[in-house]
This record gives C-alpha cells, sequence and structure tokens, in this order.
C-alpha cells in the first residue's frame, strides 16, 4: 500500500468540500474532543513555550 500526502487550502470553497468528502469516506480521521481543544488552545497562543528540556520538565510540574 501507498502512502500519498497531498496539501489541500481549506480557506478555499473547494478545499474544505474536498476535505468533508475525504472525512465521510474515512480517509481522514475526525480528532477526538480532546485533541480539538488543544488545538484551539494552540491557536489561540494559550501553549507554554521552553527553550530547553529542563524548562519543559519545570513547566510540566
Amino acid at each position: 500500500m501507498a502512502t500519498y500526502t497531498i496539501t489541500v487550502n481549506e480557506r478555499t470553497k473547494e478545499g474544505r468540500c474536498l476535505v468533508r468528502y475525504l472525512k465521510t469516506l474515512g480517509v481522514i480521521e475526525i480528532p477526538n474532543e480532546t485533541t480539538r481543544k488543544a488545538i484551539k488552545e494552540l491557536n489561540e497562543g494559550k501553549g507554554t513555550v521552553c527553550n530547553t528540556f529542563e524548562e519543559y520538565l519545570e513547566a510540566s510540574k
């Protein structure tokens, strides 16, 4: 089985329709609620930025 990677511009009507169609076929998985919430938070700039792994360990406590 081959794997293909395509880029779709979801800002266009055609791109949105293609993504919607692929979701109905099961080609694109719909993220669960937790993942959608995390993506929304990142898009809103609510993520934590760490420059080193040690900073990440401190932030994740």
